[in-house]
């Protein structure tokens, strides 16, 4: 899918990522093939309901080498997950429908090797969180604005551990 720019018409609107991010020089490390090799594997949902943000944050990814896609909610994340078998799920908490949390949850019972990164700008992701743990559910979470660079080193870092 091919993105027009587009304009931000609500400033409150809380991005996922940086919006003074300015991208670095491309990587010319032969070494780095290999890698961005192997990332292009890593499929990676986005799951936001403010569409701008889930594809926003989807370009980046695939920009930096990862096979990303964005839906707009829970459901849809599930729906997808269950025939396109993604190793990392990047969830907003707060959505309308199914959360973030509930989506995890239900995605890593599908796919228990999935890693589950859920991101949020609001404070009632706290309860939510708290509720998963005593479940025996862990997740990562990230605040909003996030770097693209740190997130993207986020996500090496969690599907390179051993599982």
């Amino acid at each position: 899918m091919t993105l027009e720019p587009q304009a931000v018409s609500n400033p409150a609107l809380p991005l996922l990522v940086d919006p003074n991010w300015i991208p670095k020089e491309p990587r010319h490390n032969p070494d780095d093939r290999d890698r961005t090799d192997q990332e292009k594997k890593l499929r990676i949902i986005v799951v936001d309901d403010e569409s701008l943000i889930a594809e926003t944050v989807a370009e980046i990814l695939n920009g930096a080498g990862f096979e990303a896609t964005a839906v707009f909610d829970g459901a849809a994340a599930i729906e997808l997950a269950k025939t396109w078998q993604p190793q990392v799920v990047l969830s907003d908490v707060i959505m309308p429908g199914l959360n973030g949390v509930e989506t995890g949850i239900k995605i890593r019972e599908m796919i228990p090797r999935c890693e589950i990164v859920l991101f949020s700008g609001q404070a009632a992701t706290v309860d939510l969180l708290e509720q998963a743990r005593k479940q025996n559910h862990r997740f990562q979470i990230l605040a909003k604005p996030i770097s693209p660079e740190r997130l993207i080193s986020i996500i090496r870092a969690s599907t390179e551990k051993p599982q």
